[in-house]
């Protein structure tokens, strides 16, 4: 049979790019059990009623530490960034009572063994159901 080749016409394709501003995401749902009364700051809680703190991965991590805490009713969960080698995780930070942004007055600028300076972003608060600021 003889030997066909099709050969077809290429179109250019022309495509339109729109720039859209980008979307500010939401920030995610409290945890269970607890209302926000601040978010996305860049200072910690500092106040007479510190319980104690640790470092979690998550905040729904941090409230979990709170629960398990006697007398807790607070947390402020936020990124420490002391170092060039900063850790993903969050320091969770437990309170006996709620707080609002004005207790957080804790904005970093302490000076680290590598002489870089700390500072703090992605602060947020969560005040435990039940409770007020």
């Amino acid at each position: 049979p003889p030997h066909h080749t099709t050969k077809t016409k290429s179109h250019p394709t022309t495509s339109k790019t729109t720039s859209t501003p980008p979307t500010q995401t939401p920030p995610p749902p409290p945890p269970p059990g607890y209302t926000p009364t601040f978010s996305n700051i860049t200072c910690a809680v500092q106040a007479d009623d510190y319980l104690t703190f640790g470092l979690v991965d998550t905040e729904e991590d941090c409230t979990a530490m709170c629960d398990s805490v006697a007398g807790c009713v607070f947390v402020n969960a936020y990124h420490d960034v002391n170092g060039k080698d900063g850790s993903p995780q969050l320091t969770c930070s437990l309170f006996g009572k709620c707080h609002d942004a004005s207790a957080a007055d804790n904005c970093g600028g302490q000076s680290q063994p590598d002489g870089s300076t700390d500072f703090i972003t992605n602060s947020d608060g969560f005040c435990k159901n039940g409770n007020s600021v």
